[in-house]
């Protein structure tokens, strides 16, 4: 019996064996692939092609291998994403006992594709696939729509069936993400990502992912990272995320995060904090290029490698978020903040709220304090003085063709304000800082109250209206008795100026473009100095080859090179831009400039028309010249570009020059000639003959 009992067994070993051959030697026949593709296709509308072999294994585990496989949408030519080799292994005891536990799900040099068009349709959209063709086509949207408005019972879940992972790998992977309906690209690879013990049981397990990243405005794609330790219980709705780290050179945020509710109504908490970063460091890391960095490092000493952090804790719902603690710290500055962000419903747009408070913030760890320092000679009344031969260093062009966001300015309301006890710049000081914003339908509305610097102060406001397509830009300002010796080092262009300083700015324009903004300006700027001192060294200059023209000389190089004005004023009128049209004025006592001209910020040069005047009484007669040229208009042709020596902003124009001097040396000797009529000849006569000699000498 016993030996019938041993045959029997042997027998059906020997034919499982054999079973599992014929078995393994049919799994690449082409009619299997088949059936994979056709299950795959009716049950996503996604076409798989597996064009290498297929391996299975029954032991220790059930497991599948599938080579050179990939997934394509039949809409679309191009494929939605494509493997190397995929591996599946699942545990067949945990299988035959109602559980998925999958030994092992890996996937080499893993790539998707993700493409939006212009018409914001995805290649990834197919139409929803008929799962049961005996049934209905309306009846599968129905259902779908049911179970969507339907409550979730409190005991749905219990259907849910367990699936856990002993290993999740990924290796190689990279994602292509592009949106032409946005103009947006990115590009995500070298993407490796490793679990164990994943599950949502509610038992713990690790996740480790890595990555670069590279959008269409980066130079160089961007090295990333993120791992945590995770807890899912999808039964209970919640999800914990402990001790997660997200690296982005040199800056590692860590943190917890925890979300709860997710059968019902969800809601999360948690917290983040990062380590001393350097600043620049990071700015080169997230694509600011060499050449930008360099623009500003006249400014901002990178050398010294300036430390920032961040803390903050937060919490939200399906309405909104709250972060009630928000701390950065600046080098030695500490700014604290809280805000409030309720999302966007049917009925309103979103709606944020903001404060920011700060004793003081000291950006001086971020200033080269040698830029800063002006080492330019200094006139003995404490003027900075433009020598002739000094350069002035121009600034970068301005981009100036930004869309203005309309649409955004609609899309959400802010209310919030930043108050700033003092800010620090070397040595500049600002006090009392504090702006208040507002955002509401669509009108951006930004207010600067008084800021005590300079030993005066700086106020202001401003708006963009977008409620029609085309935005309408206004703004005010108002400076108050700034100190102008304090300010110079800061502003070359005012170093031959000192005095207090008193402006006010009024100002709009409108477009849908900055540079059609810019293009559309209108307004006036007035400005006026007291207790001042002039160096007039460039009118000088001018002066000087103008009287070289003169018959009898001149006085010129009398004039001192610092004066001291009772009135000095002026204006500035804007007629549709900055390049063309402006009308300016400076009256200095009896000395007056004015004239039209512009501006062309994208050439970084200016060309204006000026008349240059020496007025008679009853002004002041600050500048002292022969009556003969009082109130002589001698024009004067300011064209060049902002980084020419200053000697060569301004040149007389010397054949009109010429003229005038004819003009003026003929009617020197009418008046001679009128004084000697009037004085030998008798009335009835003197008229006529005066008549005569000008049409003579015009």
């Amino acid at each position: 019996m016993i030996k019938k009992l041993s045959r029997l067994l042997l027998g059906l070993i020997l034919l499982s064996i054999v079973a599992g051959v014929i078995l393994l030697m049919s799994v690449n026949t082409d009619q299997n692939k088949a059936a994979i593709q056709a299950a795959v296709l009716s049950s996503t509308g996604y076409e798989l092609t597996i064009a290498g072999d297929m391996d299975i294994t029954f032991f220790p585990s059930v497991g599948l291998t599938l080579n050179d496989v990939r997934l394509k949408n039949p809409a679309s030519p191009q494929e939605l994403a494509s493997t190397t080799a995929a591996l599946l292994q699942v545990d067949l005891r945990a299988l035959i006992g109602g559980e998925i536990f999958i030994r092992e799900l890996s996937a080499n040099d893993f790539h998707i594709n993700y493409y939006i068009d212009a018409d914001g349709k995805s290649n990834w959209d197919v139409e929803t696939p008929n799962f049961n063709n005996n049934t209905n086509s309306a009846n599968p949207v129905t259902q779908s729509t049911q179970q969507q408005s339907n409550p979730i019972a409190a005991d749905t879940n219990s259907n849910i069936v367990t699936v856990s992972f002993e290993r999740l790998r990924i290796d190689n992977a990279s994602i292509d993400i592009q949106d032409l309906s946005q103009g947006l690209r990115y590009s995500v690879n070298n993407l490796n990502l490793t679990s164990n013990n994943t599950n949502i049981e509610g038992n713990p397990f690790d996740v480790e992912v890595n990555f670069t990243f590279l959008n269409n405005g980066m130079t160089k794609p961007i090295a990333m990272g993120f791992r945590g330790d995770i807890t899912a219980d999808i039964n209970a709705g919640n999800i914990d995320v402990e001790n997660f780290s997200f690296n982005i050179t040199p800056l590692l945020l860590q943190g917890d995060l925890h979300i709860n509710g997710l059968n019902d109504a969800v809601t999360f908490d948690g917290s983040l904090s990062s380590n001393d970063f350097d600043v620049f460091g990071l700015l080169q890391t997230v694509g600011i290029s060499e050449s930008e960095l360099d623009v500003t490092s006249s400014l901002f000493s990178i050398a010294e490698k300036p430390q920032a952090s961040v803390a903050a804790r937060f919490s939200g719902d399906e309405l909104g978020i709250v972060i009630p603690e928000l701390i950065a710290q600046l080098s030695e500055s500490r700014i604290e903040a809280e805000a409030e962000i309720r999302f966007a419903t049917n009925l309103s747009p979103a709606n944020i709220s903001y404060e920011v408070v700060s004793n003081q913030i000291d950006i001086s760890p971020f200033l080269d304090s040698e830029a800063a320092t002006d080492t330019s000679p200094v006139a003995g009344n404490g003027a900075t003085v433009i020598r002739p031969n000094d350069a002035v260093i121009s600034p970068s062009a301005l981009a100036t063709n930004t869309a203005i966001p309309i649409e955004l300015l609609n899309s959400f309301n802010v209310l919030g304000s930043i108050a700033i006890e003092s800010v620090v710049a070397n040595d500049l000081l600002f006090t009392g800082i504090n702006v208040f914003t507002n955002v509401e339908d669509g009108v951006l509305d930004i207010e600067l109250q008084p800021v005590a610097t300079f030993e005066g102060s700086v106020a202001g406001n401003l708006r963009v209206d977008g409620r029609s397509e085309v935005a309408t830009f206004s703004t005010q300002l108002v400076i108050s008795q700034l100190n102008l010796a304090d300010l110079a080092p800061s502003v070359s262009r005012l170093n031959a100026v000192t005095g207090n300083l008193d402006v006010e700015v009024d100002l709009t324009a409108t477009g849908k473009t900055t540079s059609e903004m810019m293009d559309s300006l209108n307004g006036s700027a007035t400005f006026a100095i007291t207790e001042n001192s002039v160096d007039i060294g460039v009118i000088k200059q001018v002066f000087t080859a103008i009287s070289a023209l003169s018959p009898s000389g001149g006085t010129i190089e009398q004039w001192p090179d610092v004066i001291r004005f009772a009135e000095l004023g002026g204006f500035i009128l804007l007629n549709n831009g900055l390049s063309e049209n402006q009308q300016l004025n400076l009256r200095m006592d009896n000395f007056d400039i004015s004239g039209t001209g512009g501006i062309d910020m994208q050439q970084q040069n200016f060309d204006y028309d000026l008349q240059f005047s020496i007025l008679g009484d009853p002004y002041l007669q600050t500048i002292q010249v022969d009556e003969l040229y009082h109130d002589v208009s001698w024009p004067v042709e300011c064209a060049a570009a902002f980084e020419d020596e200053v000697s060569q902003y301004c040149r007389p124009d010397f054949t009109r020059v010429r003229e005038i001097f004819t003009q003026l040396g003929t009617n020197a000797i009418i008046d001679r000639l009128d004084e000697v009529i009037s004085d030998q000849l008798p009335p009835e006569v003197s008229g006529g003959v005066r008549g005569l000699l000008r049409n003579l000498l015009n």
